[in-house]
C-alpha cells in the first residue's frame, strides 16, 4: 500500500495530514510513503526523509496511477478526470456550488474520494481540526474587537500563520490589559471540539462565554443571543433547522452584536445557519463589514474556512495524531467503509453530468 502525501495547491495551505513522527507508525505497519517536496509545509522535507519517508516532486500525484494520494484541502481544477483513490477534505456533500462538477471528475477517471469528514466509527468522526479551528476563530475575532475598542490596528489588514500558539496569546492578553469594557460572548455548539476551543479562546481574551449547545438553541431565544457583543458559530449543520441570523436581524433594536466568527464556515450550504454572507473571507482580508447592528455600532464577520492552518504546527500534531489510527486500518476499517458509502451515494445522486 503506497501513499503520496500531496504539496497543498492552496498557497496559504501549510498543515499536514500525516506528521514525520507519525509517519513512522505507517511506515512500520509496511505502508510505503512518498512526500512530495514542499516550501511551505510546516514540517521540513527533511524531516520527513528521516523518518524513513521518500521524497519526490511537487505535483508528482497527477501521474500516479498505483498509490492513494493524501492530503487535506481541495483539489485544484485540473485534472479532468480523477483516476485514483484521494484523501482529503472535498466539502462536496451538502450541494455546495459545482458538488456536481467535482464527483463527476471521479465518475470520469474511475477515482474514488474518501471524505475525512465521513471518516466515521459508530457515527462519530475519527480525525478532525475542530479544536484549533474554534479556538483561532474566536482569536481573530477577539483580537479585531479588543483592537477595535482600543482604538489600534489589529488584523482587519491581514493574518498569516504563526509558529507557535504563544505568539497568539501574547497579543491577546496585552489587548485584554489594556480595554477596561465588560465583553460578553456566545458559543453556539460550545460541546463540541470547535466549540471548546472556542471557548477556551474568549476566556483568555477576558470574555465573560454564554456556552449553548442543541438544548439552548432548539428554541432559539435571539434576544439573548443579540444581546452578546461577540457570536461564534461552531455549528454545522447538515439538515435545516438552526438559523441564528438573518439579514433582517442585523440592524434590529435588539441587535447588539459587533462581531461574529463563523467557524464552520458553510455559506454555500442551504443549511447556513448564517445566511447573511456569501463566500468565504481570506487571511488578506479576514473581515467583512454586515451593516451597522441596533445600537449602530459596525457589525463585521469573519469565516475563514482553514482556520486551523494559521497555527499549522499545533493543528497538524493534534489531527495526525488521529488520523494515523484510521490510515493503519486503511481501506478496510469501519472508516474507510463509511466514507465509501458516502461517496457512492453522492455519485448515484449527482448522476451523469
Amino acid at each position: 500500500m503506497k501513499f503520496i502525501l500531496r504539496d497543498e495547491a492552496r498557497a496559504t495551505e501549510r498543515r499536514t495530514p500525516i506528521t514525520p513522527n507519525d509517519s513512522k507508525a505507517l511506515l512500520e505497519a509496511g505502508f510505503r510513503i512518498l512526500v512530495e517536496r514542499s516550501a511551505k509545509r510546516i514540517f521540513k522535507d527533511a524531516e520527513y526523509e528521516s523518518a524513513g519517508c521518500e521524497l519526490v516532486d511537487a505535483g508528482s500525484w497527477l501521474t500516479s496511477m498505483d498509490a492513494t494520494i493524501l492530503g487535506l484541502k481541495e483539489l485544484p481544477a485540473e485534472p479532468a478526470e480523477l483516476r485514483v483513490p484521494f484523501i482529503h477534505f472535498a466539502h462536496i456533500y451538502k450541494d455546495q456550488t459545482g458538488w456536481e462538477q467535482e464527483i463527476s471528475r471521479f465518475r470520469r477517471g474511475c477515482g474514488r474520494l474518501y471524505d475525512i469528514e465521513y471518516l466515521t466509527k459508530r457515527e462519530r468522526r475519527v480525525a478532525a481540526f475542530g479544536y484549533w479551528a474554534g479556538w483561532m476563530g474566536s482569536v481573530l475575532a477577539a483580537w479585531r474587537l479588543l483592537a477595535r475598542w482600543n482604538g489600534v490596528d489589529g488584523p482587519e489588514g491581514g493574518v498569516s500563520s504563526f509558529e507557535s500558539r504563544e505568539e497568539v496569546e501574547d497579543i491577546l492578553r496585552e489587548l485584554s490589559a489594556n480595554c477596561i469594557k465588560p465583553r460578553r460572548a456566545v458559543v453556539i455548539g460550545a460541546k463540541g471540539r470547535s466549540g471548546t476551543g472556542a471557548t477556551e479562546a474568549l476566556k483568555l481574551a477576558g470574555f465573560e462565554v454564554t456556552e449553548w449547545d442543541i438544548d439552548e438553541t432548539r428554541d432559539l431565544d435571539k434576544a439573548a443571543l443579540m444581546a452578546h457583543d461577540l457570536l461564534v458559530n461552531c455549528v454545522l449543520m447538515t439538515g435545516p433547522g438552526l438559523q441564528l441570523m438573518s439579514p433582517e436581524d442585523i440592524s434590529n433594536p435588539l441587535n447588539f452584536i459587533q462581531m461574529i466568527s463563523d467557524v464552520s464556515c458553510d455559506p454555500f450550504s442551504d443549511f447556513n445557519p448564517l445566511p447573511i454572507y456569501d463566500a468565504p473571507t481570506e487571511w488578506r482580508a479576514p473581515f467583512i463589514p454586515l451593516g451597522q447592528n441596533g445600537i449602530r455600532e459596525q457589525l463585521e464577520l469573519t469565516a475563514i474556512d482553514n482556520l486551523p492552518s494559521l497555527l499549522p504546527r499545533e493543528a497538524s500534531e493534534d489531527f495526525s495524531s488521529q488520523m494515523v489510527k484510521a490510515l493503519l486500518t486503511y481501506p478496510d476499517g469501519e472508516e474507510w467503509l463509511s466514507a465509501k458509502a458516502t461517496f457512492d451515494a453522492a455519485l448515484a445522486r449527482a448522476g451523469d453530468v
